[in-house]
């Protein structure tokens, strides 16, 4: 299924639904299985393999496919109540319905993980549209930092984000510059162990300063590393254009 998986909670909806809902048509239609053809029961099984990919994914899928395989033959199919199969028709009939459920698991869990990969991929790139155009701010100084300090607190949950540059020439030492702490009462509460990340920002090989984020949160994933990677590049740009922009004036005021 690609690289995007289901949540937790989904694939533990498509496995319940894969058992449950199997046992339950199993009990609605047992009481009428001289009355029904296994075309419609087959039918039947196979919705529930639908819905069961729609919920949690292959994984449930191709269980719920395994599962009304079973039931299929066992309840619904001559001899009923064993797995032998009186009739060579009802063999082909058997697995037909088997591998067309297995290949609509794949298909639609297929589908629908592209679906949802190119939908984690617009959030991505949206969150990267917002974090830079929060920095393209035509006033250099410590605001603008606190903005987009702010933005990536929020949206990454974490707790303190800090701000460090070097502040001489001979890159000895940093200075704190700008600190965002998130408010204690918006944020979750313990999601995971305590995480520090430290990007480094660099502008060639000169070396700007350092952007430090604090928090108790899971491990970043890989689209939130690849943002917060973008977004620290796009900030030791910023960072030499602001400290550029102190020379000029600063150079303007001395000859003046």
């Amino acid at each position: 299924m690609n690289a995007f998986t289901p949540t937790r909670t989904r694939l533990i909806a498509g496995y319940l639904l894969a058992t449950l809902g199997t046992a339950a048509l199993v009990a609605a239609f047992r009481p009428f299985r001289a009355d029904l053809t296994p075309l419609t029961e087959g039918f039947s099984f196979l919705a529930l393999v639908v819905v069961t990919v729609a919920v949690g994914g292959l994984a449930p899928g191709i269980v719920a496919s395994v599962l009304a395989f079973l039931a299929f033959n066992f309840f619904f199919i001559p001899p009923y109540d064993t797995f032998r199969i009186a009739d060579a028709e009802n063999v082909v009939v058997l697995f037909v319905f088997l591998g067309l459920s297995v290949l609509i698991s794949v298909l639609i869990g297929q589908a629908r993980a592209r679906a949802e990969a190119a939908e984690a991929r617009e959030r991505e790139l949206r969150m990267q549209q917002d974090l830079t155009y929060a920095l393209v701010d035509p006033r250099p100084g410590s605001e603008s930092y606190d903005f987009v300090l702010r933005m990536i607190v929020g949206r990454f949950h974490f707790q303190e984000a800090a701000l460090m540059i070097q502040p001489r020439a001979d890159m000895s030492g940093l200075e704190e510059v700008s600190v965002v702490r998130a408010d204690p009462s918006a944020l979750p509460g313990p999601v995971g162990e305590q995480l520090e990340e430290r990007l480094v920002l660099n502008v060639g090989r000169r070396n700007l300063g350092m952007l430090a984020l604090r928090g108790e949160r899971p491990p970043l994933e890989p689209s939130e590393r690849r943002i917060l990677e973008a977004f620290s590049n796009q900030l030791a740009l910023v960072l030499e254009r602001d400290r550029l922009l102190r020379q000029v004036v600063q150079g303007g005021t001395a000859v003046s």
